[in-house]
């Protein structure tokens, strides 16, 4: 029986901070009976995991974090586009249409790096990708690499400065230069063509453009129904228990699962010892029902 599941982890094969093996490591000394590895976009590190896993002998199950997006219209929603993270487990990793997407994204990222630095540099900060690379866990270069560089450099005091800085990366011509976001129902199909399941990440953490002010209440049905759409493509399930939600949000994601008949799972999204104190494997606000995460046995 599953006790202790842990399904949202991230490696330096993304934005965590350490190796797989070694996020493998600390799963099993923080007593999950199973995990999965979650990396953004990537699966570069999940066979070290699973090999990893299999000498502790702790399952491992190969999984993804997919950033996309949901232009389909949302009934009493419409007009907006709707960006989430949609999370893939048991996937085939030899399945050919997820590996070439995979290396689409990784190319659209790879553009994506060298227009920011091009900013910069027209800034008046000479960089090269060799020197962010340098500043970057594993080769993964993402803005973090970026604010590193600028904290070495003296520009800033700290990373979270850079962030910051209206003429660093809080800069307009920073936020014009927009992540890759695969279409949520091209996600959804690609896991389940790979044999795997799709579920829905962080629901608190849905967001939508344009932007509008609204109730607490007027938002929790714009997430139903968004969910509600996309069960009808193919998802899964619903990440319900997470680190920042309320023991009161999680029971309100269970009986939306319930309701939408969809799974339930539990991840801490995790990204490596000391990186996020509030997102780290075992902070849960909410013990699980243990009945409804047994469907993780089908993947061990």
């Amino acid at each position: 029986m599953i006790n202790n599941p842990d399904l949202h982890m991230h490696t330096y094969y993304s934005d965590g901070k350490e190796a797989p093996a070694v996020v493998v490591r600390r799963a099993l000394k923080a007593d999950c009976d199973v995990c999965a590895i979650t990396d953004h976009d990537g699966m570069g590190g999940v066979e070290e995991a699973v090999a990893e896993g299999k000498r502790l002998g702790l399952p491992v199950i190969r999984g993804v974090e997919f950033s996309a997006v949901w232009e389909a219209p949302v009934e009493g929603f419409e007009g907006v586009s709707h960006y989430m993270h949609i999370l893939g487990y048991g996937m085939d990793p030899g399945y050919e249409p997820l590996k070439k997407k995979l290396a689409f994204i990784l190319e659209k990222r790879a553009a994506r790096n060298e227009s920011l630095r091009q900013i910069f540099v027209a800034k008046g900060y000479p960089m090269t990708m060799e020197e962010l690379k340098s500043y970057a866990v594993n080769g993964f270069v993402g803005k973090v690499a970026f604010a590193r560089l600028f904290t070495d450099r003296g520009v800033c005091e700290r990373p979270e400065e850079a962030f910051d800085r209206t003429d660093l990366l809080a800069s307009p011509e920073v936020k014009a230069v927009h992540r890759y976001k695969i279409p949520a129902e091209e996600a959804i199909a690609l896991i389940n063509g790979a044999g795997g399941k799709a579920f829905f990440a962080h629901p608190f953490q849905l967001s939508f453009k344009p932007d509008r002010d609204e109730s607490d209440e007027t938002y929790r049905r714009r997430m139903e129904a968004v969910i509600r759409g996309l069960a009808q493509a193919g998802l899964a399930g619903i990440e319900c228990y997470y680190p920042t939600h309320s023991p009161e949000q999680t029971e309100f994601l269970l009986d939306m699962a319930k309701r939408l008949g969809l799974l339930v799972s539990r991840g801490s999204d995790d990204h490596g010892e000391n990186a996020r104190l509030i997102k780290r494997m075992g902070n849960f606000s909410t013990q699980p029902d243990l009945s409804v995460l047994q469907w993780i046995e089908d993947f061990i």
